[in-house]
């Protein structure tokens, strides 16, 4: 027996005895693809491996359009990125073999696994070349604070809570770094479910200035999960300041960590006039919703729950600039006072709330200034069940997308091609994008009369 079979048969042995299911159902020979085969798995850098694969004989009558990854039974399937043959995997942990699984997707859904190959991703060999035996002088040391809530979900740093999956982490720097690669190259992100078993989470790095680096899924974290940000930054040379060599702290050889609660996602269709709550990828939910009227339509776009929600707001028309407050005469004068259930979406004043003097067309056509009008005991659910982090998102509103500075949702709007131009390692222009996104005023928000 060799040894690559012998290794497989014990990964999935090992996994089938955890309890984790290796493949998924067979299917039927038609409508649905054949499996791929994998014929490789070779590590080429620090917590990678690269899946090579053969098309399956027969893709079920129906082109394939993707290609999707598993690792050691995980019922995550993150869609590979590559060209056709290959996958990348990515922040995987050096040392650990890793059980993979393939399939191919059509119109009709997804076919069966395929075999599992184990792989073992390896660290260079060789010391590393950023920590010399002998630190560079003069030199200065850098420390960083952790934020796993970074697109200001208004948490404490120090904040165990869990969070949705629109959550960002990030790391600031107390010096500016001229070495973004390096930091990128010292920073590893694992996620496992609650089983222990890791999830691949396709993502990357981003720049926000020169000292903040922020880490963006390229899709939603996994619900009910642990992230584990692994930093061997301690004594790497992280560039130089001037004449001086910019040196990571000791205290920056750790592991920083997290947890995302259950995958809340919250789709608002313009169009229909419904909102539907998914938890964990099923509907438990469906709200007749009123938007913004024209002229003031409400965003498109991704936009995350905070913790800045109100039991009781106030809306007046003065704060749109619509009337003055003693021009009480005018038709387009309104003070809604005491209004219940509030949940803050934007800083310009996007909220969810009740709106019971809407009733009447909720469901059926748009009449709001902006905000998101509910029935009461919608806007309660929403009010109460939603964490720091939950994602909302929406669509078919006739308004423009959310800008990048507007608000915990608005960096999922970058586009993931410029998201890649503000890391060191992705960008293709060589240079790296470290623009922020301007942040917009606090207003009082709006609502509909």
């Amino acid at each position: 027996m060799s040894v690559k079979f012998r290794e497989v048969v014990g990964a999935a042995l090992a996994i089938a005895l955890s309890g984790a299911v290796l493949a998924a159902p067979a299917h039927a020979a038609s409508p649905y693809p054949d499996a791929p085969v994998i014929t490789a798995v070779t590590p080429t850098a620090t917590g990678t491996l690269v899946v090579t694969y053969a098309r399956p004989a027969a893709d079920g009558g129906s082109p394939i359009t993707a290609y999707q990854a598993s690792v050691d039974g995980g019922a995550n399937w993150p869609t590979c990125s590559d060209a056709a043959g290959t996958c990348t995997l990515v922040n995987l942990t050096n040392g650990t073999a890793y059980s993979i699984q393939i399939r191919a997707i059509n119109s009709a859904g997804p076919s069966a696994a395929s075999a599992a190959v184990v792989g073992t991703p390896v660290a260079p060999a060789g010391p590393d070349p950023d920590k010399p035996a002998t630190l560079p002088k003069p030199h200065v040391w850098t420390t960083a604070v952790f934020n796993p809530a970074g697109n200001g979900l208004g948490l404490s740093v120090k904040s165990t809570d869990a969070l949705g999956v629109g959550t960002l982490p990030q790391l600031t720097f107390t010096r500016s770094i001229s070495g973004k690669a390096v930091v990128e190259r010292h920073l590893s992100v694992k996620t496992t479910d609650t089983l222990g078993r890791p999830y691949v989470v396709p993502g990357s790095w981003g720049w926000l200035n020169d000292r903040t680096v922020m880490f963006r899924p390229k899709s939603w974290w996994p619900g009910n999960s642990r992230i584990d940000i692994v930093s061997t930054l301690g004594k790497a040379v992280l560039g130089k300041s001037g004449s001086t060599y910019v040196i990571g702290a000791p205290s920056l050889e750790t592991t920083y960590s997290f947890t995302t609660a259950r995958r809340m996602i919250i789709k608002v269709d313009g169009k229909t006039h419904l909102m539907r709550v998914y938890v964990n990828d099923k509907k438990v939910k469906t709200f007749p919703i009123s938007l913004g009227q024209e002229e003031w339509e409400t965003r498109n776009g991704v936009k995350v729950i905070s913790t800045r929600k109100e039991p009781k707001h106030t809306y007046t028309s003065v704060s749109l600039d619509l009337t003055t407050a003693d021009d009480i005469a005018n038709p387009e004068f309104y003070e809604l006072k005491d209004i219940p259930w509030n949940t803050r979406l934007t800083p310009t004043g996007e909220f969810m709330h009740a709106a019971p003097w809407a009733l009447g067309r909720l469901g059926r056509w748009n009449g709001s200034h902006g905000c998101t009008n509910m029935r009461t005991e919608d806007a309660q659910w929403i009010y109460d069940r939603t964490i720091p982090g939950d994602v909302s998102i929406y669509s078919n509103t006739g308004g423009e997308t959310v800008e990048p500075g507007n608000g915990p949702g608005g960096l999922w709007n970058i586009s993931w091609e410029k998201w890649l131009k503000k890391s060191a390692l992705r960008s293709v222009t060589g240079t790296v994008d470290t623009t922020a996104p301007v942040p917009v005023s606090v207003t009082n928000g709006a609502a509909s009369a």
